[in-house]
């Protein structure tokens, strides 16, 4: 099977930049959920510079959705399936399990997390931020898996792109 990792991590770009717009979208509608906040939170020392921890927290993330898109079709390859946006959903549901779990850990060793601290301790899947949280970020992954899968095929195959 043929691939190009290139234009896989341009894929994860798209699907994160995707995502991040989702984000402040459900961010606008009141939930507390805020990735790149929380990665940017995790490296930047101030939490004052709110400049600097966006910046860190976009460049992060942003880069992550490049790494998971090279992995995603890494995957698509070792399984011999076509990338497309039904798995880009099976694996988009398999990411945000692992991401939610991954939240409830980070939170252990989060320097900005906690008691007495700028953000609170969001627990597994970051259920004690909300009880919408859990699925608004199983969703959000499932949107980068549609989106970045959707992306690599349009990128690596112009021609199913559809005329208008």
């Amino acid at each position: 099977m043929e691939a190009s990792f290139l234009l896989a991590a341009i894929s994860g770009l798209i699907g994160a930049a995707v995502m991040t717009i989702f984000i402040y979208l459900f961010k606008a509608l009141g939930l507390s959920l805020d990735i790149p906040y929380l990665l940017g939170t995790r490296l930047t020392a101030s939490v004052s510079n709110k400049g600097k921890i966006y910046a860190t927290g976009l460049t992060l993330h942003l880069l992550s959705g490049a790494i998971w898109g090279m992995l995603y079709i890494l995957f698509a390859m070792a399984m011999a399936v076509k990338p497309d946006w039904a798995l880009g959903i099976l694996y988009g549901v398999g990411h945000g399990i692992f991401i939610g779990a991954m939240i409830g850990i980070l939170s252990e060793s989060h320097p900005q997390i906690g008691e007495d601290k700028p953000i609170s301790d969001p627990g597994m899947f970051g259920h004690r931020w909300g009880k919408a949280i859990p699925y608004i970020l199983l969703l959000l992954h499932i949107l980068f898996g549609t989106a970045t899968l959707l992306a690599y095929n349009w990128l690596f195959h112009p021609e199913f792109i559809p005329s208008i």
